[in-house]
């Protein structure tokens, strides 16, 4: 739509992950170096999680299209799938073909089958599991025992499991102990700083023949709105070049980002809750138990703070409310003295005014003093 008018040949924002427009930022880079380091040396499990949006299957992507000639992949992406299903779906994937009927044992004899001949060829099986973090525990511990089956230095199954931080979850849980230590190689991949989400911008614009559309404002904009998370930097670009070229403009700065994402009213994602949740791991290999601890600690003060805006907006509400009740509360139990009651004075004493002409009135001995709520329930 938009691709004459900016001189590009191709749309450079999209949504869809395409390993042409990897961009090899610090994250990405080491996170692509541990993922090679991985395959080579055919470590069991390897594990790649960060938050949505953040490049993982471009990555992925990207590795697969350079793999090797003696390997032999299989990617799983619908990963909804119960425990009982997984082996069917694994089968399918790597083209082994049988009458199994019912028989589990036929179809896991079928795939081990399956491995030694590929191993007695010289092939290597690899099998990427996108999304990972929507397998259940019992999914998880199935693909642990298929991947039992090994030589006596390295195991015939090589798996990569990319999930978003619910897959790190799932792996501490102690039903997963023994899948957690035979991870490998677990990277934990983060957004892009100020400085890559600007040079990312201009990576995809030169890709696609193009160069100078965002201004230096414009770009420091964009990674305030999207916090250097590679897919909302897509969608929001994508979204500025369109209106920008309905609008006429060949240069696009940080007031017009403004207008565009205002006239989109936001995002819908509520992306500022998560920015915690995005900075919360520094990618490593598995974490050592002082960095779990660290990870509780930020937790329970996370939860401490939540609690603590929750009281003062509740202390704020029961204030409004107050401020509110005791006047009309006050208007609906306030009783007018009539007039034929003694008026008193503030002590309550009773008192008789005294007309000029008449003689000075005999003491009144002081009744005891009445509240207000009396005199009430006395009417």
């Amino acid at each position: 739509m938009y691709e004459a008018f900016y001189g590009l040949k191709e749309r450079p924002f999209t949504l869809v992950p395409d390993p042409d427009y990897l961009f090899l930022g610090s994250q990405h880079k080491l996170a692509r170096a541990y993922l090679e380091y991985g395959l080579k040396e055919r470590m069991g499990f390897v594990v790649l999680t960060g938050e949505v949006g953040t490049g993982k299957t471009t990555l992925i992507k990207s590795l697969l299209r350079e793999k090797e000639a003696t390997q032999r992949l299989g990617v799983l992406y619908q990963t909804s799938v119960e425990a009982e299903d997984l082996l069917d779906l694994l089968l399918k994937e790597f083209q082994v073909r049988g009458h199994f009927g019912d028989s589990r044992a036929a179809r896991l004899g079928a795939f081990n089958q399956f491995l030694l001949s590929a191993h007695s060829r010289g092939e290597y099986v690899v099998l990427v599991v996108d999304e990972a973090q929507n397998l259940g525990s019992k999914a998880l511990e199935e693909l642990r025992l298929l991947s039992n089956l090994q030589t006596d230095k390295e195991p015939l199954l090589q798996v990569i499991l990319v999930g978003q931080p619910g897959l790190r979850d799932r792996l501490r849980h102690p039903s997963l102990r023994q899948l957690a230590q035979r991870v490998a190689i677990h990277y934990h991949l983060r957004p892009l700083d100020q400085d890559e989400t600007k040079e990312y911008i201009r990576f995809r614009l030169a890709r696609a023949g193009g160069s100078g559309i965002f201004t230096a404002s414009a770009l420091d904009k964009l990674y305030e709105y999207t916090q250097g998370v590679p897919r909302r930097i897509n969608a929001w670009c994508d979204l500025a070049l369109v209106a920008g070229f309905a609008e006429g403009r060949h240069e696009i700065d940080a007031e017009f980002i403004d207008v565009v994402i205002s006239a989109q009213g936001g995002s819908l994602e509520g992306f500022e809750a998560q920015e915690s949740s995005i900075s919360e791991d520094q990618g490593a290999l598995p974490e050592t138990a002082s960095s779990r601890t660290q990870a509780t600690d930020n937790g329970l003060a996370a939860a401490v703070q939540d609690l603590s805006g929750r009281l003062t907006r509740l202390e704020g509400l029961v204030l409004e409310m107050t401020s509110q009740l005791v006047p009309a509360l006050g208007k609906i139990l306030s009783i007018p003295i009539s007039p034929n009651l003694p008026k008193t004075n503030e002590e309550g004493i009773a008192v008789r005014s005294v007309e000029p002409s008449q003689e000075p009135p005999q003491e009144i001995t002081p009744s005891p003093r009445k509240h207000w709520w009396s005199r009430f329930m006395a009417t």
